[in-house]
């Protein structure tokens, strides 16, 4: 399933999700894929992981470009919108 990807995504969940989706993250920071990551954040689900990465990047523990990796957005529709046009690469 994930080779026939374009695309990771994660949806609100637990440890599971968030597990994944780190994964996924650091797999594209290692080179291991050149897959944008997408983060459907409903409600601000997501708000706290965002902000700690955020500071994790002025901290100078993520690199800034590294960052880039996440693609979130509160709606499945602007998340593919901004999907389709991503050109991330590792």
């Amino acid at each position: 399933m994930y080779s026939c990807s374009d695309f990771l995504n994660a949806e609100a969940g637990g440890y599971g999700t968030l597990e994944e989706l780190l994964e996924a993250i650091t797999w594209a920071q290692l080179g291991i894929h050149n897959k944008p990551v997408g983060l459907l954040n409903i409600d601000g689900y997501y708000n706290c992981l965002l902000s700690f990465i955020d500071k994790a990047v002025e901290e100078g523990f993520i690199d800034p470009a590294a960052r880039n990796i996440i693609i979130s957005a509160q709606t499945s529709h602007e998340l593919l919108s901004k999907l389709e046009v991503c050109t991330w690469t590792t």
